[in-house]
């Protein structure tokens, strides 16, 4: 762990003097109220990222178009001055822990599809109003700062794209024209609240498209805007672009940082501070800084996963790490859904876990497997104050985990690991048998009060008439010998990334599934989806759907599809990722062995996940 020398130095910001260097980016957790106003778990939400020690709290995703927020929903309604009041609210909670609070305002969101040329002139002197209206509202309610979103190819950016900007009026064409929109919209919110409201603006320091602002466009920009503004937050790509949305939320195959060369190069020709994003932890921010490629670090996932981690940093303490899976992002980007976050069940139900009461007795309670829900479950009911004993007939903890973390691209998770056995490890109460398998007679001699049942699930390996198969755990664990031609039986999360696995050690991999890679691809997150199907085409990994595997024979493994055709497929080795079967059977033995009995995890469910695994083993000692 690093000494954060430069990470807790204070920066002025405006006329603002902040704590440290760590900002807390602007997200979406769609915790507003249906109306769209300021609701108590939006309030706690912000207070647990204030109370973790952010410097700046910056509240996400603000529309100035009521027709905008409320087509959303869950997001908070700038357009009108009923907000001032809950705001007020907010900005006091952020406030009160010593952060700066700052709040996105936007006219972006996914319901906003409006570009330069569908503006009259009267439209675009009503945006311009739109957004000085909701400065000073939120100029009224007390916040510090304002962030305003001209990034990832929305309608502000558009204005400045000489590809995008079709108009021929003084808003198009010459590149003064081209920013006179955002100069005017500047220049109008100063003029409503002076200096009182420090003002960052969001960017994309790059959009990545051949019709995408570039680089040298975007500093060019900068350089105009910067007198006007206090710090500028640098990020990278388009939402409306599938291929650049990884490079603006980074999952876990794509490496951290990727961005920090743009916030660099706007450092160095810019006077102001410039705040870098994307993918980055306390290690990561410390380095950063340290080189002087930005003067602030701003994080949104790792401080959903962690609220309290830039205190942990402050003191030496270890932070949950995010795996960068995008479970946040997916529910709220996706389905409109509330925040929630795999490794961090709190998120997003603060309030209804902030308060929750010790349990009346203590109970002696026994976890059964020591995988993701069993170390999670084990570790909470410790903390409640419980007697804990876990058992792991395995000689380390991990279970699954210790499978999906193998591949070099999945750090992140290896990261987690390390944490949650550590963690697991060194719980008060709590005691750890390993290499002891915990059966119906062992738990019966025991007499606990409460059994958590954890086992995990087994490989679903299908019989293919002349086939040897390879699990994953033969693949990744076992030293198994694979050959240079190999088919991947099942096109999900496992076996895509088995196939990105073998072909970056040089196999030549082909994915074979019986179902159509839309029914696969809606089981997980879209932005992962969306970069680990790029990577498998770069690689040359050929994706085959809707076939079933009948024989191998020749060296080849036959398929046959839907119309009854047969195809053929040279290889040498065949890995099969078909999915798990819960151990139900094993279960229903431990079913009557304590008055208090929960099944979680794998063996539970038939599409078990990191996300199911960590809040099921939670929601299981929470109960107790």
């Amino acid at each position: 762990m690093e000494a954060y020398e430069y990470l807790f130095r204070p920066i002025k910001v405006g006329h603002l003097l902040v704590k440290n260097r760590i900002e807390a980016a602007p997200a979406m957790p769609m915790l507003a109220s249906l109306d769209c106003d300021v609701s108590i778990e939006l309030i706690e939400w912000y207070r647990s990222l204030a109370k973790g020690g952010a410097g700046i709290v910056t509240v996400g995703d603000s529309p100035v178009s009521e027709e905008v927020a409320i087509s959303v929903g869950h997001v908070l309604n700038l357009a009108t001055d009923k907000i001032i009041n809950g705001l007020s609210k907010l900005a006091e909670t952020i406030k009160a822990y010593g952060a700066k609070a700052s709040i996105e305002i936007t006219y972006h969101i996914p319901h906003s599809h409006r570009s330069p040329a569908d503006l009259s002139l009267s439209e675009i002197r009503a945006l311009i109003e739109a957004h000085v209206k909701a400065a000073y509202r939120c100029l009224a309610a007390g916040m510090d700062m304002l962030m305003i979103h001209g990034g990832h190819g929305h309608l502000i950016s558009q204005f400045l794209s000489p590809r995008r900007n079709l108009r021929t009026d003084q808003y198009g064409g010459s590149f003064k024209n081209r920013t006179r929109f955002v100069l005017e919209l500047l220049d109008a919110i100063r003029q409503k609240i002076g200096q009182e409201l420090a003002i960052e603006y969001r960017i994309s320091g790059e959009e990545l498209t051949p019709t995408g602002l570039t680089l040298e466009e975007q500093l060019e920009f900068a350089q105009v805007i910067q007198d006007r503004i206090d710090m500028i937050h640098v990020s990278a790509g388009m939402l409306y672009e599938e291929e650049t949305v990884p490079r603006m939320i980074q999952p876990t195959y794509v490496p951290r940082g990727v961005n920090v060369p743009y916030a660099e190069r706007f450092k160095k020709e810019l006077t102001i501070p410039v705040a870098t994003v994307g993918s980055m932890d306390m290690d990561h921010a410390e380095r950063v800084l340290r080189e002087g490629k930005a003067d602030v670090v701003a994080m949104a996932r790792a401080l959903i996963a962690d609220p309290d981690a830039p205190e942990k940093a402050r003191f030496k303490e270890p932070q949950r790490p995010c795996v960068r899976c995008n479970t946040c992002i997916h529910r709220t980007h996706m389905f409109f859904l509330p925040a929630r976050c795999a490794v961090n069940p709190m998120a997003g139900r603060e309030q209804d876990f902030r308060q929750a009461s010790l349990p009346a007795k203590r109970r002696r309670i026994l976890v059964i497997g020591g995988g993701p829900a069993g170390m999670e479950a084990a570790r909470v009911a410790a903390k409640r104050g419980h007697e804990v004993v876990l058992y792991e007939k395995e000689g380390e903890l991990g279970g699954a985990l210790r499978l999906a973390s193998y591949p070099p691209f999945k750090a992140d998770l290896h990261r987690y690991l390390e944490w949650t056995v550590r963690e697991t490890m060194k719980t008060e109460n709590l005691k750890v048998k390993l290499q002891e398998e915990a059966t119906p007679e062992l738990v019966r001699s025991e007499c606990p009060d409460a059994l958590i049942v954890a086992i995990g699930a087994d490989p679903i390996i299908p019989e293919i008439e002349g086939a040897s198969l390879l699990s994953i755990n033969d693949l990744y664990l076992g030293n198994a010998e694979v050959g240079e031609r190999v088919v991947v039986v099942g096109a999900g999360l496992s076996g895509s990334e088995a196939a990105l696995f073998l072909a970056q050690k040089g196999a030549k991999v082909t994915i074979v599934d019986l179902l159509p890679l839309q029914k696969i691809d809606s089981e997980y997150p879209f932005i992962n989806i969306l970069a680990l199907r790029s990577m498998l085409r770069e690689m040359g990994v050929e994706t085959i759907l809707e076939v079933r595997p009948t024989r191998f024979e020749r060296g080849s493994l036959f398929l046959m599809d839907r119309d009854w055709q047969e195809r053929e497929i040279p290889c040498d080795t065949i890995v099969c990722a078909a999915g798990f079967r819960p151990r139900t059977v094993v279960v229903q033995q431990f079913r009557d062995l304590a008055p208090y009995v929960y099944a979680i995890g794998d063996c539970n469910n038939e599409r078990g996940n990191l996300y199911k695994a960590v809040h099921e083993g939670f929601f299981a000692a929470m109960n107790l």
